[in-house]
């Protein structure tokens, strides 16, 4: 048990420098890198109005280290400062948590649909009789993942609204109302556009990620041997998927969370969905300290605390797979 703990703090210790260390590099980046909106507007935020005209950190008056100790403490109280709406303000946190809360509506149905059934349909074709079809699969797989998630977002734009209205005889609006809240009905009908957008790259992903490891299973004698016994396919997906659920969380976890960011800033932005990732591309290209710090920050504390619990998981539940030397 004190083993355990131990490595728990340890891992939790790395989390801390591993948060750490990011806020240094972007404060050195922010310090360093001149503001093009010191002269000129070089960028118009598509969610708010305001942007940071201020020279860049390290031409103020204060000392550079003071600055540095200073935004320390703003990020560790969450004092990030606020940005401007029109003629308000509004506090950074605030606009950040509801950018999130935006993002996981119509990203949560996506991620979860799609894991299962990638999952399950690379069970099935290790659980079928032809040896090669999960290596089928993992290769529709990659390919799919090669279309470029933009378009898939425009095609949708084009082709979404026609079936609606077949299936629904009116003519439904697909637009964000960002005058409503994040559960308006309007815009939980708005999220089905993102939503069906990662749906597809999630689950072309996952083809990919869950071939890669059940893949070596299609022709292991004991699924053979539940092959001629006659099992069916749902049997054998039930005796195969013990054998690879660990390894398919590692995957899930360390592959998954970061092309789900990066597929997250284009499918916003293409769908003008005011979620997180069209607030990071905003915080950007508006050069606020605080907001940039945030969105910054919040996917570092995610994937580092998500590598964390996969770790702890290791060590509790499946204690097979040896963390440390000697173990």
């Amino acid at each position: 048990m004190r083993s355990l703990l131990v490595a728990l703090a340890g891992r939790l210790a790395r989390l801390v420098v591993t948060l750490w260390l990011v806020f240094t590099g972007v404060f050195v980046a922010l310090a360093f890198v001149p503001n093009p909106h010191r002269l000129r507007v070089a960028y118009r935020p598509r969610l708010f109005e305001a942007i940071s005209r201020q020279p860049r950190l390290a031409a103020r008056s204060e000392p550079l280290f003071a600055q540095y100790v200073d935004w320390i403490g703003r990020v560790l109280t969450l004092d990030l400062g606020r940005v401007g709406f029109g003629e308000r303000t509004v506090v950074v946190t605030d606009i950040v948590a509801e950018a999130a809360t935006v993002t996981l509506i119509h990203l949560v149905p996506a991620m979860v649909i799609a894991v299962v059934l990638g999952t399950l349909v690379q069970l099935l074709a290790v659980a079928v009789e032809y040896g090669d079809a999960s290596a089928k699969t993992k290769l529709l797989g990659a390919a799919a993942i090669s279309v470029p998630v933009f378009l898939v977002a425009y095609l949708l734009q084009v082709y979404l609204p026609v079936l609606v209205i077949d299936v629904s005889g009116e003519i439904a609006d697909m637009g964000y109302d960002e005058t409503a809240g994040p559960f308006a009905p309007k815009n939980l009908r708005a999220a089905v556009w993102p939503s069906l957008t990662m749906g597809l790259y999630l689950f072309a992903i996952q083809l990919r990620v869950a071939g890669t490891d059940l893949e070596q299973y299609a022709n292991e004698p004991f699924v053979k041997t539940a092959r001629a016994k006659g099992v069916g396919l749902l049997g054998i997906c039930r005796h195969v998927f013990p054998h690879s659920a660990a390894r398919l969380l590692t995957l899930l976890s360390s592959e998954m969370l970061g092309v789900v960011l990066v597929g997250l800033y284009a499918v916003e932005w293409v769908t003008e969905t005011p979620g997180f990732g069209t607030l990071t591309i905003d915080a950007a290209g508006s050069r606020i300290p605080g907001l940039i710090f945030a969105v910054v920050l919040l996917p570092v504390l995610v994937v580092t605390a998500v590598n964390a619990l996969q770790d702890a998981y290791y060590e509790v539940v499946d204690p097979r797979v040896e963390t440390t030397p000697g173990s």
